[in-house]
């Protein structure tokens, strides 16, 4: 256990690292930060990709369009076998009036060329309203599937394309931020290593006597994970700093779009901060246990 003389003498070398060389520190947490804004900038666009899927998934519902000339007691059965589809929340029956009054609505200035038809073309049909477990492309297609061999009903229509191509997205997405988060480790981790084993190099004078005064490898390393774990803390902030400036000026102009929160930016800089303190004992690691042979 460290006295409180010791842990202060190791804190002031662990800042003191950040003045004697202060261009390497910075180097090295421009580099760091650059890679990790790329992981940033590409874990919003998820988050807002998420988001957006969210949305529409949220809006995914089913048009039920029935066949004509039924008669009124097959048009009414319909309901309840339709409710008691699993998925299926609600079910509203739309006539063709009603239909072609949304249909007049929806024109606007335009309706007046509806006054031109002789007889109603549009269909009656059925609004499903799907629970929120059955809103992806799975179950909606196992409903569709079940409605369609109904021998009353024309057509199913819902918005398939929308959906097949948001989810295309966050797919795609989410193993770029994989394979970028993977790249990013593994270069910050590098970065710092070969950084700290500069710093070491520089100071293996102190190190060897250090070593000869009796002090532990635990001693010597404490100092160096510390400097990393700094660099690391600082390259996130910066990558974050970075993204909620540009979210700043960014959020007037796109409506509706999400950014990292508090919690968010936290566990971000955290991260980086563990990603510091493994580049530090990996090259501490290496280069104290080869002193050592020597």
């Amino acid at each position: 256990m460290y006295k409180g003389a010791q842990i202060r003498y190791l804190m002031g070398e662990s800042l003191a690292g950040f003045h004697r060389r202060k261009l390497t520190t910075g180097v090295t947490i421009l580099i760091m930060g650059s890679s990790l804004l790329v992981l940033a900038v590409l874990t919003l666009a998820t988050l807002n990709l998420d988001q957006l899927l969210a949305r529409a998934r949220a809006s995914i519902d089913m048009r039920v369009f029935l066949l004509e000339n039924l008669e009124p007691d097959q048009v009414a059965e319909l309901q309840p076998r339709l409710i008691v589809i699993p998925g299926v929340q609600g079910v509203h029956y739309i006539s063709p009036e009603t239909a072609l009054n949304e249909f007049r609505t929806s024109l606007g200035d335009e309706a007046g060329v509806l006054d031109l038809l002789e007889t109603n073309p549009l269909p009656a049909s059925y609004h499903l309203e799907l629970t929120a477990g059955a809103r992806n492309l799975e179950a909606v297609r196992a409903i569709r599937d079940e409605i369609a061999a109904w021998p009353e009903v024309a057509e199913i229509v819902f918005n398939q394309g929308w959906i097949d191509a948001l989810e295309g997205w966050s797919k795609r997405f989410r193993m770029a931020n994989l394979i970028t988060g993977l790249v990013v480790f593994i270069a910050v981790v590098f970065v710092i290593s070969n950084t700290v084993k500069l710093t070491m190099a520089a100071s293996s004078r102190l190190i060897q006597i250090q070593k000869l005064v009796g002090a532990t490898n635990g001693f010597i390393r404490l100092p160096f994970l510390c400097e990393g774990m700094l660099q690391g803390a600082l390259a996130g902030g910066l990558a974050m700093g970075l993204v909620a400036i540009a979210g700043h000026f960014l959020s007037e102009r796109l409506g509706g779009m999400v950014f990292f929160n508090w919690e968010q930016i936290a566990g971000f800089v955290a991260f980086c901060t563990v990603l510091g303190l493994l580049g530090s004992w990996s090259a501490m690691r290496k280069y104290l246990t080869l002193r050592s042979e020597i």
